[in-house]
């Protein structure tokens, strides 16, 4: 059986009055310019309390003082625990946009504004399934734990991690997250590369740059190292794994820091920045201690900068296994595994023991100028997440 999707005049005036008012509440993650989630997490708690539920609070000050907020709503049901996370906060606007990034605009079919994709995808179908649930056109078999969290876009210290440090996540439960997608919803993402950023830090010594004999060039070398780590790596960590695009760890020097402050300066030291994603059959460790064999020759060092070891979820899982059916039934479409190498909120729980998954459907354009979203998204998202809660 094929349900159809219908987008009612009312559900969808809804729809938009209520993104609006989200989307005008900027969000913007302190790391990216803003000052965090509170002021959206206010308005959320507002409506949702509107609709009948208790809403618990998680509120955490981070290191510049900014009130980063989480909310938590259970509802019961008879089965085990299934969260389902969205994320409250966005990058900064950017820019290129054709109208304001914190106003929503309707044009057809479509909305325009910071976050309507990223995670507008997760705040809204988890706020329409709420609302359906409140109205008693829900009757749910597995107990619902919605949040809504912090920091995603920096990390999630102020947000997921937060709640674990809470003891939030019990064993058992498992875990949605629609921060992930496709324009079909064909595509779930079960998978992560492990994520390593490097500072490499080469020492020289400084000299006129007239007089290179007397100097020691922390530039040349760093660019040298640069090179035969760059064909090293590629080399040394070889293995292929289908399971992700590309299906190999990626080394890419990145960011480089000012070294002098004049053309006629060699340097004495030269900083280089590098990200890494490695395929699961290595571990990060292994990758550090190539970087430092060869680095020794070089008199450079390195710092690591972040460390996010690999996650998984069991392709058999039943939380894959019921996904993969409700994704069948709701939109006619045959989904695939996949593993990516960006970060979610699900590799962190897969961490503590919480086989999670994540899904959607959303139009790509998150981070852009211009970011949009098909209104009947929101509505086809929540139906397939609704339908993994019911069954």
């Amino acid at each position: 059986m094929i349900i159809r999707i219908h987008l009612g005049v009312w559900m969808r005036e809804w729809i938009i009055e209520t993104l609006s008012e989200i989307i005008s509440r900027k969000a913007v993650n302190p790391k990216f310019g803003g000052t965090g989630e509170k002021e959206r997490a206010d308005y959320i708690q507002e409506l949702i309390e509107k609709m009948g539920f208790t809403v618990e609070r998680y509120d955490v000050k981070d290191e510049k003082g900014y009130t980063r907020s989480n909310l938590v709503i259970e509802v019961e049901g008879e089965d085990y625990p299934i969260w389902v996370i969205a994320h409250l906060d966005t990058v900064s606007a950017g820019t290129g946009w054709e109208t304001d990034p914190f106003k929503l605009v309707v044009k057809g079919d479509k909305v325009f504004g910071r976050g309507v994709n990223d995670n507008g995808i997760g705040i809204m179908s988890l706020l329409i399934l709420l609302k359906r649930i409140s109205e008693g056109k829900v009757k749910l078999k597995h107990t619902l734990k919605a949040a809504f969290v912090a920091d995603e876009e920096a990390g999630s210290k102020y947000g997921v991690v937060h709640l674990i440090e809470k003891g939030l996540f019990k064993e058992g439960e498992k875990a949605i997250i629609p921060d992930f997608g496709s324009e079909k919803g064909d595509i779930i993402e079960i998978a992560e590369k492990g994520i390593l950023w490097l500072k490499m830090i080469t020492k020289g010594k400084q000299g006129h740059g007239s007089m290179p004999h007397k100097a020691d060039n922390a530039h040349l070398k760093s660019a040298r190292l640069m090179l035969e780590l760059y064909e090293s790596l590629r080399r040394r960590f070889y293995k292929i794994n289908k399971f992700f695009d590309p299906p190999y760890s990626t080394f890419e020097p990145t960011m480089k820091e000012k070294n002098v402050d004049s053309i006629n300066i060699i340097p004495g030291e030269d900083v280089i920045y590098w990200d890494c994603r490695v395929i699961p059959d290595y571990s990060l460790e292994e990758v550090i201690e190539f970087f430092e064999g060869i680095g020794a020759r070089y008199d450079a060092t390195f710092e690591v900068v972040m460390k996010e070891e690999a996650s998984f979820t069991k392709e058999d899982d039943e939380i894959v296994e019921k996904l993969k059916n409700s994704i069948k039934t709701i939109l006619n479409v045959e989904p695939r595994l996949i593993g990516i190498g960006g970060g979610t909120v699900a590799g962190i729980l897969r961490k503590v023991g919480i086989p999670s998954v994540a899904w959607g459907i959303n139009s790509g354009t998150e981070h852009k100028p211009n970011e949009w979203e098909l209104i009947e998204n929101y509505i086809k998202t929540e139906r397939v997440i609704e339908d993994v809660l019911t069954k």
